[in-house]
């Protein structure tokens, strides 16, 4: 069978155990997982499938000079004389024997059908860890507190004031009290907004006469001196 045609797996526990790894080039400690486009089951748009990872630095990874992200990832398997099938059946069988201790001996099968092998073995081997997972206790319903007699009281009493409220106010609005309040309220306000703008509207006036008379006393004053000036000249 192809890598292209495989299932795209995934499982989060694979990937956070092979971040743990050593990364495949530096040999420091990983720091992300890489999963490997270039002869699997994954395209653009595609994502592969978990188990086709390898172990990277971010340096190696988007960082460096040398990341796989910058170069292109046919030029970092060649330039790093990298067997990405070799690495997948590496990790993957050193996984089963660290996360199910379920030990798979290399035989004489390619390295192809070992790493189907082993990808059906984990996925096997995590349905059966999954089964055997406790289920998560459903929490405890809270006790439901004690009815206080006073709050009891008070809040009936409440709710026959409401009723009586509503009562009013479906009466009509002629003979309703709340209504006539309401009105002569704004009647008051809107009275008071009127003598206001009276009040506001005169003080203006006043202001503009006082300086309407300002202005033309400055001007009789420059047309004197105007006269004035005149006056000399022609009496030279």
């Amino acid at each position: 069978m192809e890598l292209s045609k495989h299932k795209a797996h995934r499982n989060p526990a694979y990937l956070n155990w092979l971040r743990k790894q050593n990364c495949v080039v530096s040999g420091k400690k990983a720091q992300c997982a890489h999963h490997i486009r270039l002869g699997t089951n994954g395209g653009t748009g595609l994502k592969p499938s978990d188990y086709f990872c390898i172990p990277l630095t971010n340096e190696f990874h988007t960082t460096g000079p040398e990341a796989l992200h910058i170069i292109g990832e046919e030029t970092f398997l060649r330039e790093f004389k990298l067997n990405p099938i070799e690495l997948f059946v590496g990790y993957l069988t050193d996984y089963l024997a660290q996360r199910f201790e379920v030990l798979v001996a290399r035989d004489s099968k390619p390295a192809k059908q070992a790493l189907l092998d082993l990808i059906t073995i984990i996925e096997t081997e995590s349905l059966k860890y999954k089964k055997q997972e406790k289920p998560k206790p459903k929490p405890k319903p809270k006790p439901t507190p004690k009815k206080d007699p006073k709050y009891e009281k008070a809040k009936k009493l409440k709710n026959e004031r409401d009723k009586d409220l509503r009562q009013k106010l479906k009466v009509p609005s002629k003979d309703n009290e709340f209504y006539q309040i309401a009105k002569n309220v704004k009647r008051e306000r809107e009275r008071v907004l009127r003598e206001k703008m009276k009040d506001n509207q005169s003080e203006a006036l006043e202001k503009a006469k006082e300086a309407n008379k300002v202005r033309q006393k400055e001007f009789r004053k420059k047309l004197a001196k105007k006269k004035k000036a005149k006056a000399k000249r022609s009496g030279k």
